[in-house]
């Protein structure tokens, strides 16, 4: 595991903040309304692709309901999620079977399922390939590794700064701002293990896969054009700890007004 040390420290420009925003928003073209008609699994008829998507519609449905407990929600959802063998769905199967790496130094991405309420992806990496820090703004997901392995990390915003500075990016002037992120989870995820955040807790997270992984992921409620435009990519210092403080660290991220 000592390539996940190698690469722990991502140094990124502007430029590389708004490459990488742009690379990620092309994630939603693929956007599929609610199909189940091509999945069943064969070794557990109860939990076939019909009744899974089913299952999480139902508890999708929670949030509009308020006060609204993400980590309950969460918690229903990995139990469901743990119940998956997801090779077997033949929508995953075939996605499986259809990998091509069309993106180098970037993950192949597909939209298994997507309504308002929440999407299911599936995300396949290349060793080498990673998704380095980022948030997803007034949402909450959960991640279940399905084969390889990754180095997850899930960070919540402590300190919002005042310190500001600017960036070229061509004849634009990009305005980087500053926080403080505190460090709430840094494991290595295997297979049939689960990775969660909400919209307040461990929303930012890098992945560091260390051969080829693939991963599920579902996100509640699913991303729209609003919650792309917000996403924000995080330059980390993870050299050193913010003043000394265990598990805290400066980061700096593009601020697009």
């Amino acid at each position: 595991m000592d390539e996940f040390k190698r690469r722990e420290f991502i140094k990124l420009s502007a430029i590389s903040f708004a490459g990488i925003a742009m690379q990620f928003s092309a994630v939603s073209a693929f956007a599929l309304t609610a199909n189940g008609q091509n999945g069943f699994l064969g070794s557990n008829p109860e939990m076939n692709w019909d009744a899974f998507i089913s299952k999480i519609q139902a508890l999708a449905k929670t949030q509009h309901v308020k006060p609204w407990n993400q980590s309950k929600y969460l918690g229903k959802v990995e139990a469901i999620m743990n119940k998956c063998k997801f090779p077997e769905f033949e929508k995953v199967k075939t996605a499986f079977q259809e990998y091509k790496n069309q993106s180098p130094d970037w993950f192949e991405h597909e939209l298994l399922h997507q309504e308002i309420d929440f999407q299911i992806s599936l995300l396949q990496f290349e060793k080498g390939e990673y998704i380095s820090h980022h948030d997803h703004p007034e949402m909450c997901g959960i991640i279940n590794m399905v084969t390889g392995n990754a180095l997850v990390k899930n960070y919540s915003i402590d300190k919002l700064l005042d310190k500001t500075r600017t960036e070229k990016y061509g004849e634009k002037e990009i305005k980087i701002k500053s926080c403080i992120i505190k460090e709430v989870q840094n494991e290595i995820l295997l297979p049939n293990q689960t990775s969660i955040l909400t919209s307040t807790e461990s929303n930012i997270h890098s992945l560091m896969p260390n051969k080829f992984t693939q991963l599920v992921d579902i996100f509640t409620p699913s991303y729209s054009e609003e919650s792309e435009k917000g996403t924000k990519w995080f330059q980390v210092n993870e050299k050193e700890n913010f003043e000394g403080i265990p598990k805290q660290f400066l980061a700096e991220y593009a601020s697009i007004d």
